[in-house]
């Protein structure tokens, strides 16, 4: 862990962590832990960061975020709940740029017009764990639904909750970019949303194929449907089985827009283009 909590409740990170200023009492920054931890310095090949000592009462409690390996769906949670702490304390943050242009068959690729050294720089300069811990990180982008998931599943939450993303002008921290679609669809009905593309997870249910648009429905609630959608020019980008799909996890990518001729449920839909669109969790 990268991020502890002093005496006072303030959030210290390990790379500013000064024994002779902030005392030797420190604990777990997950609110349902705080037990004690310990600050490891930094040498060759291993950064500053605290952590427990695995014996009598340092040990993470059940529900902290770093006491196993999280789920994708509970690593989402856990960011979204530091991300909150760290921000009211002025904690460092990550500005990250999201461009998935790269997966859109409307836009013309670039790419085979780029040289290996170009593919290699674009590459270097993709999101990873190793940029979040840089002193000075140089700009960072977001380019795929893999790269989200890879960070989400082998980066610890105390460093995710520190990146802010950039898209249309627009900077939103990360924990509010990515949500399950459940609580996407209400803050979408309830005005909570902003005009820029967002990445979507939950379990598809079903899968309805018609001559000029295909639906892929995830569980339906009580709040409502919501469905990612497919028009006919672009069936052939979307190549995935409904066996493939029904029953499955899965990460999706684009804007949210509202269905307001089903009058008897609101519902939710997310145009989505090819293959790319999702990522399976």
């Amino acid at each position: 862990m990268h991020s502890a909590l002093l005496t006072d409740g303030k959030v210290v990170t390990a790379k500013a962590y000064d024994e002779s200023l902030h005392g030797v009492r420190i604990v777990c920054m997950d609110k349902g832990c705080g037990v004690p931890v310990f600050f490891i310095p930094g040498s060759s090949g291993v950064i500053a960061h605290f952590k427990t000592s695995g014996k009598g009462p340092s040990i993470h409690r059940e529900g902290c975020g770093f006491a196993k390996k999280l789920t994708f769906q509970e690593t989402v949670a856990k960011v979204s709940e530091y991300q909150v702490s760290l921000r009211e304390q002025g904690i460092r943050e990550f500005v990250v740029r999201l461009n998935l242009n790269s997966i859109d068959p409307d836009i013309e690729s670039r790419t085979i017009e780029r040289n290996t050294k170009e593919k290699e720089e674009k590459e270097k300069d993709e999101l990873d764990e190793d940029a979040l811990k840089e002193t000075e990180p140089t700009p960072q982008s977001i380019g795929s639904l893999r790269s989200v998931k890879k960070l989400f599943t082998t980066v610890e939450p105390d460093l995710l909750a520190s990146i802010i993303v950039s898209v249309k002008g627009v900077r939103i921290p990360i924990s509010e970019l990515i949500r399950h679609h459940d609580l996407a669809h209400n803050a979408l009905w309830e005005g909570n949303t902003l005009e820029v593309p967002y990445f979507i997870h939950g379990r598809i249910e079903k899968v309805f194929r018609l001559k000029k648009v295909w639906y892929i429905n995830f569980t339906s609630t009580e709040k409502g449907f919501f469905s990612l959608i497919i028009f006919d020019r672009h069936f052939k980008y979307f190549t995935l089985k409904d066996n493939e799909l029904i029953g499955k996890e899965v990460l999706a990518y684009g804007m949210l827009k509202k269905n307001e001729f089903k009058k008897e449920k609101k519902s939710t839909e997310m145009i989505i283009k090819s293959n790319k669109y999702i990522e399976f969790l």
